[in-house]
């Protein structure tokens, strides 16, 4: 037995090494038990991804099981994450998950979230968090995705460069810096591509800071800022599937005629204090931000009852985070104990306009959404024997959502002001038995709740105004894994089912107004096999075999699938290092997906797909302590026609959102090591 830090997040419950530790956590949690116990955590590390220009959060997050990432191809709209069903009915962004990076929530209070406006750069690892503990985290958290970093440990300074197909460019600075009790890391980069289809240029700019202090009494400090400025994403809209059958990379005419169009500008600031020493520690983390979005949609949004067809939206958010651990042991066995607290909130000055043919029109929307979430929770596991682990822990969540509406125009457009408050309270069960050296057994038990967002309580039908009427979604979560472990062999295998009540499902959907209702039942079943094979010193492969049947249970659609869900997702990848060395390595990528239905009728299905990827890379030393490495990349080697991404209930029916065929990336890197 060896002592080990958990690192949760709020509540993940995979070991690693002490001095591993180096993010920005919500909850650390240290206990005595073996390094290869978890419930529902996978953590992966970027370098064993092929490499890439890492422009799109979806190259991290490959052969991950229970994750399905689909990537766009639209840099105008967020990477579509789905974690076992959850967030699949997402038209936008990612909702339904907690998003993380060191630790610090990118997710808003109501549930919604995106990765882009954090620098992918210098993410050395990613951890996954499935299954009923996910549900310690609060409002809409079906899993939790936290991309970690690391302190530098050197003086370092490098530059690299990346090109591919449909005039794909990005380039990328970083300095770092190490001297006893300070690290610093500076990174900035320009991203530019013309996109795969008409009217999908891009243009994004980011920056990013860390700073890393330890002071002598073991406490240690991190600031971490984000800073990302995107002056324009075209927006190419879907197809429809008659359209994408004829010519999937054709043009969608309403893009050009509504110009529709993407600018963004973010920044967020955060810092953590942590004591991760001694059998008593704490941790406190704040941060906050500020996000600037204008968005013309493919509508003109004329009417006096319609949202416009132009977004102007400034965000402002803010948050705070603080706990306290206790270990101690009980009937001789190590116990540990944790009470937490957070506090996060929002506000959306959200104004809509007309869209005069991509010209910004009359005011039709003026409005401040607000959202105020304050949670409590505490955390116990227990070593009771040298076999057996237990987790419980719990969750109470309050959350008040309000809209003042400033655009009231008699007879013509109701004040669409309300408010409602959610109190909810999560929980979860857990246990892991060490079978023997090989084997261990696990299984979880959990309670989760998704309120709706600002967006989905806008409107009633009829102009009436703030939809209070909605309630939160429910859900119950099962699982049971039995794990194994033995010298170049690492294999988990996973039983899922997850039931919800009070589904949100879309109402109607008119003049830019789309409506909400709680209408259904759902259940989700499914399997996870997760593998990792050294098979010498010179090859290794991973598969992530990934099955669910999402349903609805009741309501219109009972029996009928969930949108946006593959009943199958398959991946799996190999890498050769010829000469047992960086100097050459070469790795192959698969991927199968089954169909994908498009709404919630299911009459139109995006095809099933098998493509594969391959890689060639290596690195070497040419002068003292620089270095140089080099990547080419063949992606979509079949050359498929696929659906890369669906819309999910698209009211015109235009879903489809085509992958590229296949194509050529290429990236240097040099660096140099200060002595």
């Amino acid at each position: 037995m060896k002592k080990i830090a958990a690192v949760l997040g709020l509540s993940s419950v995979y070991a690693l090494p002490a001095q591993a530790q180096t993010g920005i956590d919500t909850l650390v949690v240290t206990g005595t038990r073996d390094e290869d116990r978890s419930v529902g955590v996978q953590v992966l590390n970027t370098v064993q991804q092929l490499p890439g220009g890492r422009a799109d959060v979806a190259e991290l997050l490959q052969g991950i099981n229970g994750l399905q990432t689909d990537s766009r191809s639209n840099y105008a709209q967020d990477t579509r994450i789905t974690l076992r069903g959850f967030g699949a009915r997402s038209a936008f962004g990612v909702r339904g998950l907690e998003l993380l990076i060191d630790g610090i929530p990118l997710s808003m209070p109501d549930g919604q979230g995106q990765f882009s406006g954090a620098v992918l750069d210098g993410v050395s690892q990613i951890n996954v968090l499935t299954g009923p503990v996910a549900a310690l985290y609060g409002n809409g958290a079906g899993g939790v995705i936290n991309l970690r970093s690391t302190a530098p440990e050197k003086n370092y300074l490098s530059a690299d460069t990346m090109y591919g197909e449909d005039s794909l460019a990005r380039h990328h600075v970083l300095a770092e810096f190490n001297d006893a009790q300070l690290a610093v890391r500076v990174q900035a980069s320009k991203f530019t591509a013309d996109g795969n289809r008409p009217h999908a240029e891009a243009e994004r700019k980011q920056f990013g800071t860390q700073v890393y202090y330890s002071l002598d009494n073991g406490v240690q400090a991190q600031y971490r800022f984000d800073k990302e400025d995107s002056p324009l994403l075209q927006d190419p809209l879907g197809l429809s599937a008659a359209q994408w059958q004829v010519d999937p990379y054709q043009i969608n005419n309403s893009a050009e005629f509504f110009n529709t169009r993407k600018t963004i500008a973010h920044q967020q600031h955060a810092f953590s204090l942590r004591q991760e020493q001694g059998d008593q520690r704490w941790q406190v983390a704040l941060w906050q931000g500020d996000r600037h979005i204008q968005q013309f949609l493919a509508l003109k949004g004329d009417a006096f009852s319609s949202s416009g067809g132009v977004v102007d939206l400034n965000r402002h958010f803010r948050g705070g985070i603080g706990n306290y651990t206790w270990d101690f042991d009980l009937q001789g066995q190590p116990l540990s104990f944790t009470l937490g607290g957070e506090w996060s909130s929002m506000n959306d000055n959200r104004k809509g306009f007309v869209n005069e043919g991509g010209v910004q029109g009359d005011l039709r929307r003026d409005e401040l959404g607000e959202a105020d979430n304050r949670d409590g929770y505490f955390l116990l596991q227990w070593q009771a024997t040298d076999d057996w682990h237990f987790l419980v822990g719990a969750r109470a969540s309050h959350l008040q959502l309000s809209v003042a509406d400033y655009f009231i125009v008699p007879s013509k457009n109701a004040d669409d002001s309300g408010e409602k408050t959610f109190n909810r309270s999560t929980g979860t069960m857990a246990t892991n038995y060490k079978i023997n050296d090989n084997f261990s057994l696990r299984a979880a038990l959990g309670d989760g709740f998704e309120t709706p967002t600002l967006t989905e309580m806008a409107y009633t039908n009829n102009d009436k105004g703030f939809n209070n009427t909605l309630d939160a979604a429910t859900n119950r979560q099962q699982e049971i894994g039995l794990d194994f472990k033995h010298e170049r062999i690492n294999a988990a295998l996973t039983a899922f089912s997850i039931k919800t009540r009070d589904e949100l499902m879309v109402d109607q959907s008119n003049n830019g107004r789309t409506t909400y209702l709680n209408a259904a039942k759902t259940e989700r079943k499914g399997l996870e096999l997760n593998s990792s094979l050294e098979i010498n010193k010179a090859m290794d492969a991973r598969i992530a075999l990934n099955y669910i049947d999402a349903t609805y249970t009741q309501g219109q659609f009972a029996s009928f699938e969930l949108p946006g869900v593959a009943k199958r997702n398959h991946y799996a990848q190999i890498n050769w290092s010829p000469f047992s060395n960086d100097l050459l390595q070469i790795g192959v990528s698969v991927i199968h997906r089954s169909e994908i239905a498009t709404s919630d009728t299911n009459e139109i299905k995006a095809p099933s797909y098998t493509t594969a990827d391959l890689s060639v890379s290596g690195s070497f030393q040419w002068i003292d302590e620089s270095k140089t490495q080099w990547w080419i990349k063949s992606a979509n080697i079949p050359d498929k026609n696929y659906v890369g991404s669906v819309i999910v209930n698209q009211t015109n029916g235009r879903a489809f959102e085509s992958a590229s065929g296949r194509n050529l990336s290429a990236g240097l890197k040099l660096s140099y090591n200060f002595n």
